[in-house]
């Protein structure tokens, strides 16, 4: 994956954002780690956007999350962990040979999201869901189970 289409998804990722003036918000991110699990290339990158801290030393919105981009041949699955919830993770968004898009039911037989989900549960999440554009009340649903 290219470098700016991966930077380009960690913003994507990351935009939770109340409106602020530019020089009020701050965007950090570690260089990415690689690393190989059960065949799948997983590259994690850790981020801190926040606004602030004012002169009170508040801040407006402080989020501290790792993106993780799992890698399979021609496919990869886009994740979140925030660092205040780490036995919780979700999956964003799929890409494979007809492009990008929300995960589906058929795409949880795939081996790349099975061994992404297992990946985070030997990592420490305890719930793993995905970005879910029929849920209407959250926006996410759990990973269903095999």
């Amino acid at each position: 994956m290219s470098q700016i289409r991966y930077l380009i998804i960690i913003l994507l990722l990351g935009v939770s954002m109340v409106s602020k003036s530019e020089s009020e918000m701050s965007f950090n991110c570690d260089e990415p780690k690689k690393q190989l699990f059960d065949g799948v290339s997983i590259t994690l990158t850790h981020c801190i956007d926040s606004s602030g801290p004012d002169s009170d030393g508040a801040y407006g919105f402080y989020y501290d999350y790792e993106t993780i981009i799992f890698e399979l041949g021609n496919e990869s699955v886009s994740g979140k962990r925030y660092a205040d919830t780490p036995e919780e993770a979700s999956l964003i968004r799929i890409t494979d040979l007809s492009g990008e898009r929300l995960l589906e039911t058929s795409d949880f037989k795939k081996e790349l999201v099975k061994v992404s989900v297992s990946y985070l549960i030997v990592n420490g999440a305890k719930s793993v869901q995905y970005l879910d554009q029929s849920n209407t009340i959250s926006g996410y649903s759990e990973v269903p189970s095999e």
